[in-house]
């Protein structure tokens, strides 16, 4: 072999071995910047401002004036256990896991979809959805609640027929021989609009959820005749509700908008005097429940292919949880436990470890938070603020649902409640500017929400997160279907408050705004 040879084939190996090289480093790099991505997190944050102040509705202040809203802040690594001494410590354990999350969302009742109408074109109208639903451009809402029939937040302007046509409710089949109709809420756009909210969710890739409860049977199924304090549901009449409530699913399924779980009745301890609603013990609640459980499985071969509907009892306030108790008591009793899927909670009395101590008697049955409205972080009401779904949240529930997401300048165009004057109800995420105008704009609670909705993926499960509380702060922790980690944490005070966060060994500092909610996202 000449020099010649055997000099260009050293080099020939030469050169290689410094291409294998500089292919290792930069693999390397490549595999140090991916696991860095991975395990970095990010934190977002969202603050309060003038928290359920009615010059919402009359002057609001321009949405440059919230300083947080869902803003990228700093994370920065801590290089030592003994590190920031001064910080709260909030250790996250993803080992240790809980209840598995449906999702969270708002209500899509009449008044909401009046506010996302008017005026508006079917394109504008889906912006505003895509702001709802989408977890890129929008907050990734997942859940919606929506009413059989009329709810509180109902039209005032067509009924069908005595003596409940003074405030426009109705139902879907508002006497004995009438058919079962949902073209009330057709002609009113519901139904387009809940159409609209399932396509956002396909191409946003987030697939939206509805669950639906009635404030009222019709009314001649009840007592007095009369949707309005009209007495309880007559006992000849379970079958036939039931009935009614299978046409209901049926209907909107042909309408391409599915069904995932229903309440029997809207906060069944109240007969309000001024708009739907009806008293139902637990006992008759249970006694229901049995018949629609049996027609919706179709067992006896009557009814027709069964339905895959979840069925939630109470869907009233935590200071009822111990009926919730006693009702499974005695489902379980007749062997039929299986009947109820979960219990249903409202805020409006009580406190939300309620759902804790139904979960600890009957913990394969579900606790899902239905209904409530909240205002800023919680400073001042603790119950009433974001801070509060952290709490529902660690308390098992395994979704939450604000009540009425979006509602006119003009209260009463479309909400023939008692709820229709400024000081009575409080603002909603979104408001429709009055008049003729199109223009539709964001309160903080949008962004305050969306710390939670954005990051918490259905199907995630909670983890362990310790300490609860700390200095005010309170965090819940979340690992999503996808691997990542989110943990929620509010700052209801005045001053900004430095957090620690320890995940495996390693540790990262993240500094809370003042009145915020922050993510922290691995």
């Amino acid at each position: 072999m000449s020099a010649f040879s055997v000099s260009t084939q050293d080099f020939s190996v030469m050169y290689y071995r410094i291409f294998l090289l500089i292919l290792t480093i930069l693999l390397a790099k490549f595999a140090w910047a991916s696991d860095r991505s991975h395990t970095s997190p990010r934190a977002w944050a969202s603050t309060e401002l003038h928290p359920n102040d009615a010059r919402w509705y009359t002057q609001p202040w321009p949405e440059q004036a919230i300083r947080y809203r869902l803003t990228q802040i700093p994370v920065t690594p801590e290089m030592s256990a003994a590190a920031s001494p001064e910080s709260a410590l909030i250790s996250l354990h993803p080992e240790q896991q809980y209840q598995t999350l449906l999702g969270l969302g708002s209500s899509l009742e009449h008044a909401s979809v009046y506010a996302i109408r008017k005026n508006k074109t079917p394109v504008q109208q889906r912006e505003i959805l895509n702001a709802l639903i989408d977890p890129k451009a929008g907050i990734g809402m997942n859940l919606f609640r929506i009413s059989i029939g009329t709810s509180d937040f109902s039209d005032g302007t067509w009924a069908s027929t005595p003596p409940d046509n003074t405030q426009g409710w109705y139902s879907f089949q508002d006497t004995a021989d009438s058919p079962f109709s949902i073209q009330r809420n057709i002609e009113l756009g519901i139904v387009d609009v809940l159409k609209m909210a399932v396509e956002v969710g396909k191409e946003t890739a987030n697939p939206v959820r509805f669950v639906a409860s009635p404030w009222s049977p019709p009314r001649w199924m009840r007592e007095h005749n009369n949707m309005v304090q009209g007495g309880t549901l007559k006992p000849e009449y379970y079958a036939a509700y039931a009935q009614y409530l299978r046409q209901f699913i049926q209907a909107y399924a042909k309408q391409g908008i599915p069904i995932y779980a229903i309440t029997l009745q809207n906060e069944r301890q109240f007969e309000p005097p001024a708009y739907p609603g009806m008293v139902l013990s637990w006992q008759q609640e249970r006694d229901l429940l049995i018949k629609v459980y049996e027609n919706f499985h179709n067992i006896g071969g009557e009814y027709g292919e069964p339905l895959a509907v979840k069925l939630w009892g109470l869907d009233h306030n935590f200071n009822y949880w111990q009926q919730a108790v006693a009702q499974l008591d005695s489902l379980s009793s007749l062997g039929k436990l299986d009947y109820l899927d979960g219990t249903a909670f409202h805020h409006y009395a009580g406190d939300s470890s309620a759902m804790q101590k139904v979960h600890a008697a009957y913990p394969n049955k579900d606790v899902v938070f239905t209904e409530g409205s909240l205002w800023g972080v919680g400073k001042d009401n603790p119950n009433r603020g974001f801070q509060a779904v952290i709490r529902h949240l660690r308390h098992w529930s395994t979704a939450y649902l604000s009540w009425a997401t979006m509602l006119p300048q003009q209260l009463d165009e479309a909400n023939q409640s008692p709820y229709n004057k400024l000081g009575v109800v409080g603002p909603t995420m979104l408001i429709q500017e009055k008049g003729q105008s199109r223009q539709w704009y964001k309160l903080p609670e949008y962004w305050l929400m969306g710390q939670f909705s954005r990051f918490l993926q259905p199907g995630a499960k909670r983890i362990n997160s310790q300490p609860v509380t700390f200095a005010d702060i309170e965090n819940v922790a979340f690992q999503n279907p996808d691997g990542s980690i989110a943990c929620v944490l509010s700052n209801p005070a005045e001053e900004t408050k430095a957090v620690a966060l320890a995940l495996g060994e390693k540790r990262w500092q993240v500094t809370l705004p003042a009145h915020s909610i922050v993510t922290v996202v691995w």
